[in-house]
């Protein structure tokens, strides 16, 4: 799953025209027999099973729907909870042996109800059925984990799906016939991600996206039934973290990437039934050291040599707002070493300079924008700022480009605005390390210097606005507070050929651009 190959020959096609009459019918007539009462649904569910047996890649609402008849049948004979692992046990069986013609990615995203079913078990008691439904998950997790591997070529939009008129909305309300009448069937049936992974799978996704959803359900379900260990709460943090690590590195998937990197975006992770607020705050917390300190070698040449470009750049992109988000974190509650040891992973990864080796590869730049030198979220999402006005398209949509601007409007990590040079150094070069400096005794208090020349910058609207303090306070934890309103000088920045230096004016000697 580690490389992605396009097949524009074959369109996007949710459901045969040949199986949609079939599947609606059935559906309406198994909604109206369940409701009367009947409980075993095999005399037309064999239909479906000699179906799949001849289909060499049968649609994900036809795997879903014969699974729902076998799995309904099953649950209405046996209502004992114990047996209730068991059954999902076994429809995990089946979806795998239902799937297992079909692509490695819709393997994966056909397990869907596995996780729905999952989710209920772990709401419904805890106790009780936490040690089976954690060995399903690592069943699961780990069937995922070789379906990803080998480094396949897969299609990038091998099958589309679209929740109306397509059958999937529908099959659905099969799966939660017993559990919701009405309301939102995609917030029921993926319980554990954000309301924008759900409106992406709303408006039209491909499997690929579906899978890293369904990747992304069982990996927080499955930190989430970590809390009932009875482990301490540094050995339940390193656990976490050792857990989480090994499973991004064991998916080595873009899918599940790019669907974890936008639920950490959201305020709080989605996952208030399952823990407390203060357990969803530990579980935040590790996942931001994770995201920023763990290796992406799968995402880097030449692994990803066939991964659309575009593909990379936006996940990259998020990246970039998620480890923003988590130097911000923990500066905001005063850990200064662990910001500085963010800031230190952040220039060390290989994903800022691959985001700036796309941009300097664009036809569009002629080759004239020169690579930049930056080691924070912060001034990376500057310089891109910077280039998208000189013709690059970076941020798409454009709300992203709000979200750039508003992350330097907040954040306290210090921001050097990066300066153009012909043949660009590597991050660790930058100017943030050879004028900041963290002296001998700072390292016992946890305090980081920031550097004395540049307080904050940031952009507004359309144009670059540049605010620099002039009398070189140093912000101490202690909590004393300068007197003085620092001086600023506000800019007009309008931007065409000429670098940064020609046009941000310093205000003084110290103020870092002269």
């Amino acid at each position: 799953m580690s490389q992605i190959a396009s097949n524009p020959s074959k369109p996007p096609n949710s459901l045969d025209p040949y199986y949609k009459p079939m599947l609606t019918e059935s559906i309406q007539r198994f909604l109206a027999e369940y409701r009367n009462g009947v409980t075993d649904f095999s005399n037309f569910g064999s239909i479906f099973s000699r179906l799949l047996q001849i289909v060499p890649d049968p649609p994900l609402q036809i795997i879903w729907f014969y699974s729902a008849l076998t799995f309904h049948t099953s649950k209405l004979t046996n209502h004992h909870s114990s047996k209730r692992v068991v059954l999902v046990k076994e429809l995990f069986q089946l979806l795998t042996s239902c799937s297992s013609p079909c692509s490695e990615v819709k393997r994966i995203a056909a397990l869907a109800p596995v996780i729905y079913e999952l989710y209920h078990l772990a709401v419904l008691d805890k106790k009780l059925l936490s040690t089976e439904v954690e060995n399903l998950l690592e069943g699961i997790v780990s069937y995922s984990s070789i379906c990803c591997g080998g480094g396949v070529v897969i299609e990038e939009e091998e099958e589309g799906l679209t929740v109306s008129g397509s059958g999937f909305s529908d099959v659905l309300r099969v799966w939660m016939v017993d559990k919701c009448s009405g309301g939102d069937e995609l917030k029921v049936f993926f319980p554990i991600v954000s309301d924008e992974v759900r409106n992406l799978i709303r408006v039209g996704c491909g499997v690929g996206y579906l899978a890293g959803v369904v990747m992304c359900e069982a990996f927080l379900l499955r930190l989430c039934l970590k809390f009932g260990s009875g482990n301490s709460r540094v050995e339940l943090e390193k656990d976490l973290h050792n857990y989480a690590v090994q499973t991004i590195n064991g998916f080595q998937s873009f899918w599940f990437l790019d669907t974890f990197l936008k639920m950490l975006l959201e305020p709080v992770l989605p996952i208030t039934s399952l823990l407390s607020y203060e357990d969803g705050v530990l579980l935040q917390e590790v996942l931001y050291d994770v995201v920023i300190r763990v290796g992406y070698s799968f995402l880097e040449p030449p692994r990803v040599i066939q991964l659309a470009g575009k593909h990379l750049k936006n996940l990259i992109l998020t990246w970039l707002f998620v480890a923003d988000t988590a130097i911000r974190s923990v500066r905001e509650k005063g850990n200064q070493t662990k910001a500085f040891s963010y800031i230190n992973a952040f220039s060390e990864s290989c994903l800022p300079s691959q985001l700036i080796k796309w941009v300097t590869n664009q036809t569009v730049t002629g080759g004239k924008i020169s690579k930049p030198n930056v080691s924070t979220p912060v001034a990376l999402l500057g310089w891109l700022l910077i280039v998208e006005e000189q013709g690059v398209r970076v941020f798409d949509p454009d709300i992203t480009k709000v979200q750039a601007k508003a992350a330097i409007c907040k954040s306290r990590v210090e921001y050097v605005l990066p300066e153009l040079k012909p043949n660009g150094n590597s991050l660790n070069e930058s100017p943030l390390f050879s004028s900041a400096e963290v002296r001998e005794e700072d390292k016992f208090d946890g305090d980081l210097e920031m550097a004395d020349s540049v307080d904050t910058a940031f952009l507004v609207a359309d144009d670059m606005i540049t605010t620099t303090a002039t009398d070189g306070t140093r912000k101490r934890k202690e909590g004393i507070k300068d007197e003085k309103e620092p001086q600023v000088k506000f800019v007009k920045h309008h931007f065409h050929a000429t670098s940064v230096r020609e046009t941000c004016l310093p205000i003084g000697k110290d103020d870092g651009f002269s």
